[in-house]
């Protein structure tokens, strides 16, 4: 089997989900399944999966959540305590890779709980000493606990410079982000309830009798992981001084999500429910029906319990729903809160650990002026950073394996490791 064609694949998918329908004309919605809920989308039903896209042969799965994500009867209220852990089963992971999937606690906001599924990995043959951390902050798979990494029969998808990893002895902590309940969303684009997931998956990771990991990480984000990463940086040393941040790469990041969407209708509307479903669960003054134009509501409600890269029909159902309303999903040019909510979400603080971030220059879904005017603002602000572009890549081929970007994107992550300085200046560079 072709490794690294296995895992791409869906995130192919992916990107055909959101550009491939972006303004054609309405249609009549597709026909009604299993993984459709007619019901009030704030109670989704999380459904098993099973079968998933196809490329000559190699195949994409997905198992149904199991008992392992439910939370005990009594949960400490410690953020980032390790609650059980087990080996990876029936899974492909790259040539000397092992795995674990671990239970953690942590928390939403100041008065929101919540628990999360990370994945482990670290090399089969393991270094002397501790080992240093790849916080690894994935893409939009969905919004529903069925649809998270974890639960992959390839849970590595999307994580860039596998086979480096594992030369360089490193560990990666990998969140499907947090859930305060069982069948409801995670905090979608929500940047710090992100960030609060992705630092408590590396305290409990650090509870592991297997592993002995340092006090290192540099955190690793793409898309919505971008958005994590960065907001990791802001929050890190306030909600966890106790993780020491080395480094934050955000790579096509939704660092400014109300600008992405203002530039992308087709972002909008492949995105737009899954972030409306969100906002509505954890904002008071938001909710799903406001949200969401009208035009959009009815397709909108059955898009949220829809995953977008496992199994195939559901990205095909995702398209075929995106194009039975015209214009985008969010009703933001005249919803205030929403619209103030987005704002709150952009990741405008100050970072002060080294910071890269790196942009396909033919990404449609977070597209390069976004990033641009992102950076501007940033380096005005005094933020030193260096900013990475890659020319001929778009939102999933800049993370393929051999892409131009593993080789500065790992030595710049061992740079970090070796605690070399970084330039104190905003630079940009090529690819």
């Amino acid at each position: 089997m072709d490794l690294a064609r296995f895992r791409w694949v869906g995130l192919a998918a992916l990107l055909l989900v959101l550009v491939g329908g972006g303004c054609k004309r309405p249609g009549p919605p597709p026909p009604r399944s299993s993984t459709d809920s007619a019901s009030h989308p704030a109670a989704p039903s999380a459904q098993a999966n099973s079968a998933a896209t196809h490329d000559k042969g190699a195949s994409l799965t997905a198992r149904a959540p199991d008992a392992f994500y439910d939370p005990p009867a009594d949960v400490p209220h410690r953020p980032g305590k390790l609650l059980r852990s087990e080996p990876l089963k029936d899974v492909t992971l790259p040539a000397g890779m092992q795995g674990w999937r671990i239970l953690y606690t942590t928390t939403i906001d100041d008065r929101t709980p919540a628990t999360a599924v990370a994945t482990v990995f670290a090399p089969a043959e393991l270094p002397a000493g501790p080992r240093p951390v790849i916080t690894w902050a994935h893409g939009t798979m969905g919004v529903l606990q069925k649809c998270m990494p974890s639960l992959f029969s390839a849970p590595t998808l999307g994580l860039p410079a596998q086979d480096r990893i594992v030369a360089a002895g490193w560990v990666v902590v990998a969140t499907d982000y947090s859930f305060a309940e069982k069948d409801g969303p995670h905090p979608y684009l929500i940047g710090e309830a992100e960030a609060r997931a992705a630092l408590d998956s590396v305290r409990a990771a650090r509870q592991m009798p297997e592993l002995k990991l340092d006090t290192r990480t540099v955190v690793w984000g793409h898309s919505q992981g971008g958005q994590a990463a960065l907001w990791t940086g802001i929050v890190g040393a306030r909600y966890a001084p106790d993780v020491e941040i080395l480094g934050i790469a955000a790579i096509a990041p939704a660092a400014d999500v109300k600008n992405i969407l203002a530039m992308t209708l087709a972002a909008d509307k492949g995105l737009g429910p899954y972030l409306a479903l969100s906002y509505s669960r954890f904002y008071p003054d938001i909710t799903f029906k406001q949200a969401v134009r009208p035009e959009a509501f009815e397709a909108a409600r059955r898009m949220v319990n829809l995953c977008m890269v496992v199994p195939e029909e559901d990205s095909q159902r995702l398209a075929a729903y995106s194009e039975t309303f015209y214009g985008p999903a969010l009703a933001t040019s005249t919803n205030k809160a929403l619209a103030a909510r987005l704002e709150q979400n952009a990741a405008n603080d100050a970072i002060a650990a080294p910071l890269v971030i790196a942009q396909g220059l033919t990404d449609k879904i977070v597209p390069p002026p976004a990033t641009d005017a992102y950076v501007d603002e940033r380096c005005a602000a005094g933020q030193r950073l260096e900013y990475w572009t890659f020319a001929r890549r778009d939102h999933v081929s800049i993370l393929q394996p051999r892409t131009p970007l593993e080789e500065p994107l790992v030595a710049w992550t061992a740079a970090r490791f070796a605690k070399e300085p970084q330039e104190d200046r905003c630079g940009r560079k090529p690819f």
